[in-house]
């Protein structure tokens, strides 16, 4: 039965640091996506008349 108790427990945590640095990387990702839309946006706005 204690096996089973350690199996879970590095599964739960394995699981949570994963989401964590997934989280991480999507947020940085989001943050230069973002930047390049609204660089891509001002752009646009000064070709148009």
């Amino acid at each position: 039965m204690k096996y089973w108790i350690i199996l879970w427990q590095v599964v739960l945590v394995g699981g949570l640091l994963l989401f964590g640095a997934m989280a991480v990387w999507v947020t940085i990702g989001g943050f230069f996506d973002i930047k390049k839309l609204f660089r891509r946006i001002a752009e646009r706005h000064q070709r148009e008349p």
